[in-house]
């Protein structure tokens, strides 16, 4: 871009309008940002890449802690070509179904295994894996990668310099737990270092649109506290009137600069009409009610509102390019949410181990649940315009799982994405990798077939669809473990 453009000494895409107390608003890519003649171009920005990670496996075939075989209730029943009537017709058995509006926006991928076998807690080990494709620590109840995980490596390549990844986290336990109570970590910023989530929806919220304090002229932390309550009790859209009214003026603006400033203001408004009416819990709750209920993110009875909310939010920074990468952790080490199916009432590890009646069907129902909620993320996607369409085909929108199934599998790992990442990825597609094709592989925290899909190949995979290279400016194929074999999935390219 040329620095001496006029247009573009006044503002950049990356800067922010600001306001008073220093209230910041990120600003989403515009045709008066680019340089002249690029606004008919392709997107300049490279693909995002949304990850959400659930617990407890699923149900597929395979064996169980018990010994005895379990039904395959998750795949699609045929490889190939995914389409809304396949998966409808396989929503009465399977749970994928449940993803049959985006059947043709999908690549679900079978095959990939984690290749080191868990040394104590298999949960820990799995996510300590899952991102990192690393070597683990051992430890019976809180392992930890030996490296880090691809959502810093993509940050560290594509966000401005600083900014760290939107690490996320619905669970139950805060950072510092001991023994089994500990968030579970799959985010990390060193070897040995995982990254803090954020828990609060509302400080997410914050820190995308860059709420900072005063800091000037020796204002007390209590006073700049107040001073922000006061600001916050307000829309920041009408705190920033003036720069806004002032950028809508410009006389560079296209029509479609106006459409995606006013959906981005507009998402702004709705963000913050949802945190004031799901995280309150009285109709006129004020400043000190919210910071109150801020602090408390653990409670269960929200957790459901608080998952949504960080969807929207990951998907709110991907289209104000705050960062190109976003990971949401559903559920702790373990997920011990209770869940009900049927009039019972359970933890969903317990059920997990089938430690309860029905347990087969109730896991079944539980993992519905989730991939209803990863439908409502591709359903807020898949909401914001872009000059070259949908927001969802210029990232990749994934959902996993830190197990196979409730036995610990480390093999065949759920895998499923929508978007293409600019062109990158097939869609509309089942395909398996290495040795999928064989149902359940190992059990309890064994470590599965790394030489033919091992996860540092979707790994590479990802690193390569979100154009991130290694220092010599190729691909990226050695993500992770340094003795793991090399390569991409193949499979999953367009």
């Amino acid at each position: 871009m040329n620095s001496q453009d006029p247009r573009t000494r006044s503002i950049h895409r990356r800067q922010v309008l600001r306001g008073a107390c220093g209230l910041m608003l990120g600003l989403p890519m515009l045709d008066c940002f680019l340089p002249k003649g690029a606004a008919a171009q392709t997107a300049t920005r490279s693909p995002f890449v949304i990850i959400v990670v659930g617990d407890n496996g699923v149900v597929q075939a395979g064996a169980t802690l018990s010994g005895s075989g379990e039904p395959e209730k998750f795949w699609p029943t045929q490889t190939g070509a995914l389409t809304k009537d396949s998966l409808l017709a396989d929503k009465a058995t399977r749970s994928i179904g449940e993803l049959s509006d985006y059947a043709e926006k999908l690549l679900i991928v079978r095959g990939i295994n984690l290749p080191y076998s868990s040394t104590g807690c298999s949960h820990s080990a799995a996510d300590a894996q899952l991102l990192t494709a690393a070597k683990i620590t051992s430890g019976s109840t809180n392992c930890k990668a030996m490296g880090i995980s691809v959502d810093t490596a993509i940050a560290t390549a594509k966000n401005p310099p600083g900014r760290d990844p939107l690490v996320l986290h619905a669970g139950m336990f805060s950072p510092g737990g001991t023994g089994f109570d500990i968030p579970g970590y799959v985010s990390y910023v060193t070897p040995q270092q995982p990254r803090v989530y954020i828990d609060s929806p509302y400080k997410a919220y914050q820190q995308i649109i860059g709420v900072v304090g005063n800091a000037t002229g020796g204002t007390s932390a209590d006073t700049q506290a107040q001073e922000l309550r006061a600001l916050r009790s307000q829309s920041i859209n009408d705190i920033l009137r003036p720069q806004i009214q002032a950028l809508l003026s410009r006389s560079d603006l296209s029509q479609s600069d106006h459409d995606r400033l006013d959906q981005h203001l507009t998402a702004i408004r709705d963000i913050e009409v949802s945190i004031a009416t799901t995280t309150l819990t009285i109709p006129d709750a004020d400043v000190a009610t919210m910071k109150m209920l801020d602090p408390k993110p653990y409670d269960q009875t929200t957790r459901d509102t608080a998952a949504k909310l960080f969807m929207e939010l990951m998907a709110f920074s991907a289209a104000a390019d705050y960062s190109r990468v976003a990971v949401l952790k559903v559920g702790d080490r373990i997920d011990d949410h209770v869940y009900t199916y049927n009039g019972q009432s359970a933890k969903f590890h317990d059920v997990s181990h089938r430690q309860v009646p029905d347990a087969v069907d109730f896991h079944h129902s539980i993992d519905r649940m989730m991939l209803n909620y990863y439908k409502y993320l591709l359903d807020t996607v898949s909401a914001y315009d872009t000059p070259t369409g949908s927001l969802l085909d210029q990232g990749v929108t994934i959902w996993t799982n830190q197990c196979a199934t409730g036995a610990h599998s480390f093999s065949n790992i759920p895998w499923i994405q929508a978007g293409t990442a600019n062109g990158f990825f097939k869609q509309g597609q089942f395909v398996v990798v290495g040795n999928g094709q064989q149902p359940g592989g190992t059990q309890d925290g064994k470590g599965g077939d790394a030489s033919v899909s091992g996860i540092n190949k979707m790994l590479n995979t990802l690193l390569t669809a979100a154009d991130v290279t290694k220092t010599d400016g190729s691909p990226t194929d050695d993500f992770g473990e340094a003795s793991l074999p090399k390569g991409t999935f193949t499979e999953m390219l367009a």
